[in-house]
């Protein structure tokens, strides 16, 4: 199941004007620019937390580590 955030901004906000303009720098869509920063700014928390567990695999080591979440 993919999960959607949406951001709304103001009429009068000039910050949507700069992402884009930023994104299209780096030739990003908004959307992927926008979780490049959202994944930065939580990398920042995480240096805080514990170091990683190792896992068995690339996919065990994601969840182990809850980048991802356990199939079903």
């Amino acid at each position: 199941m993919k999960t959607t955030i949406e951001i709304t901004f103001g009429a009068r906000e000039t910050l949507p004007v700069l992402l884009r303009n930023q994104a299209r720098l780096l030739g990003l869509t908004d959307a992927e620019y926008a979780k490049r920063l959202i994944v930065e700014g939580m990398e920042r928390l995480a240096a805080d937390s514990e170091p990683s567990e190792p896992g068995k695999t690339l996919e065990d080591f994601l969840v182990r580590n809850g980048a991802l979440y356990p199939k079903e």
